[in-house]
């Protein structure tokens, strides 16, 4: 009996758009599917040469280590290729309050004693200590290694191995033009450089191929990375966006790469968030350069103010070159996402599924947890693509509304009200529901493991405990204390004790960032 189309195999899998989405979903795929040395699937990128790289996504989280190593691309060849450098964490600069210099972390690592002990009740039960120290400093290694620019291993410490977690800063275009030449060379990957026209679909609505200029690229499977203009999910398909504006505002960035006035100046080991009168500035280090952006919103900021606030702040910068106004590079975006990214037999991966803000750096590990969830859930044949689906934009659903949470979080725990920006920022009724609950029920009890019921949370309890507890000191909430048991409040202060021993020995025997990254290059070129 023939095979009805239904129940035929999906083996052409077409990823539409380049860039670090396109290819990173496609190596992913063709690696964790082998399809250099399996005809059972094949993988096909579309790529317009006449659509520029957005190259925004300049900060990876720790997730970027095992992704690489499982799709074959050495720890050097992607420091040495890509101008990478080290990141721990995101450091906020002026968050707090606008009266004096104020910072907090949200490193990688767990807190030290975050398992055995009771740290967020230790932490609150210690307001006259705390007022030496921030929750981070007393808890995590990396807040002092970014105080010194440490890199997170020694140079012998094993590829993708850490002494203190890590993700990445790197420059974009290098990182999607190290994945494109991966891809093509090593992982068996087709490539079309050719501008999408139109989509042919059938009679369920399924597509069926795409129309290019010069040729048609036939699939079972389309994955739309197209960023923002979404041309499959958006344009084809009509899924609508959720919009957050609601009570996230920001929607403009102007972005510049500046350069070091001194070749050996200190690359930072985290990402520098500063917050400004009407919003924040990223500051990324990479070995050559540095990439800065001013985020804000149009409808608080004009652009001559964006850039205005930019100027201000490579002015302050003093280990960094002099940048035209011309360099200055205008980005807008629509803060939101699909609820649908996965529409019939097309799946939405990086902006064209959606995109809050730049801040914690949620673009690209947002990716790398797409691609892996269809690698991993790839519908053997057209009958389970519904069900295949609607798990997929389930399981994303929730994680843009936690990532809309958690971004909102720094921002409704500000005590600014300099400008109507953060006057609006900082207002709770336009927080979910759910982030008014836990900060309600936060303002009695810590922090609880409970309180994230899923185990593969992107912004989990530890992430949470860093920003609220970073923002507010330990007398501004009423914690009774009783209820914690000596035992446990014991193993938390021998955990803070080992914390601050074990600071001590990595300050004495880790390398800087670019002590690092300089041995890493120079091993890699022998």
């Amino acid at each position: 009996m023939k095979e009805s189309h239904f129940q035929a195999p999906l083996t052409s899998i077409v990823v539409a758009g380049g860039g670090a989405a396109g290819w990173l979903t496609a190596a992913i795929l063709a690696a964790e599917h082998n399809i250099k040395n399996n005809d059972s699937v094949s993988v096909t990128l579309v790529e317009s040469p006449d659509v520029k790289i957005l190259g925004v996504g300049e900060g990876t989280w720790p997730t970027m280590r095992d992704t690489l190593r499982k799709i074959g691309i050495k720890e050097a060849d992607f420091i040495s290729a890509c101008d990478a450098s080290f990141k721990q964490g995101t450091r906020f600069i002026n968050w707090k309050s606008t009266d004096s210099k104020n910072v907090y972390d949200h490193p990688f690592s767990l807190p030290a004693g975050f398992f055995e002990g009771e740290v967020a009740a230790w932490w609150l039960s210690q307001a006259h200590h705390c007022k030496k120290t921030t929750f981070s400093e007393m808890f995590s290694t990396q807040s002092l290694l970014c105080n010194f620019s440490k890199a997170p291993k020694q140079v012998q410490t094993p590829p993708y191995a850490a002494v203190a977690n890590y993700g990445y800063h790197l420059d974009a275009h290098k990182f999607a033009e190290l994945l494109k030449t991966h891809c093509i060379q090593n992982l068996g990957v087709s490539y079309v450089s050719d501008h999408i026209e139109h989509v042919q679909e059938d009679a369920e609505g399924y597509i069926t191929s795409l129309h290019c200029k010069s040729k048609e690229v036939q699939g079972d499977l389309f994955v739309d990375c197209t960023g923002f203009s979404a041309s499959l999910i958006g344009k084809h398909f009509n899924s609508p966006i959720t919009d957050v504006s609601d009570g996230l505002k920001n929607n403009s960035a102007i972005a510049v790469q500046a350069g070091y006035v001194d070749e050996n100046v200190d690359i930072a080991s985290a990402t520098l968030s500063t917050a400004h009168e009407n919003g924040w500035i990223w500051d990324i280090g990479l070995p050559h350069r540095k990439g800065v952006g001013c985020v804000y919103s149009s409808e608080f900021a004009s652009d001559d103010k964006a850039a205005e606030t930019l100027k201000a702040y490579l002015t302050s910068c003093e280990k960094t070159k002099d940048v035209s106004e011309s360099d200055f590079r205008k980005i807008t975006f629509n803060p939101g996402y699909r609820k649908a990214a996965w529409v019939k037999n097309c799946v939405a991966i990086g902006t064209s599924a959606g995109f809050v803000e730049p801040l914690e750096a949620s673009a690209l590990v947002m990716v790398e947890m797409s691609a892996r969830f269809l690698s991993e859930h790839l519908p053997a044949h057209r009958d389970i693509v519904p069900s295949v689906s609607n798990s997929f934009n389930r399981n994303f659903t929730r994680r843009w509304e936690r990532i809309v949470d958690f971004l909102k979080l720094h921002y409704v725990l500000s005590d600014r009200q300099d400008s109507p920006y953060w006057r609006f920022m900082t207002n709770l009724n336009n927080a979910s529901e759910q982030l008014n609950d836990w900060l309600s029920e936060w303002q009695y009890r810590p922090i609880s493991l409970t309180d994230f019921c899923y185990a593969d949370e992107l912004f989990p309890a530890a992430s949470y405990m860093y920003v609220l507890y970073g923002m507010r000191a330990p007398e501004q909430f009423a914690i009774n204390f009783s209820r914690y048991s000596d035992s446990a409040m014991g193993q938390t202060l021998n955990a803070v004790m080992a914390n601050e021993k074990m600071s001590e020995k990595h300050i004495a025997a880790l390398p800087t960032n670019r002590e690092l990254i300089k041995a890493i290059r120079a091993s890699n070129c022998v």
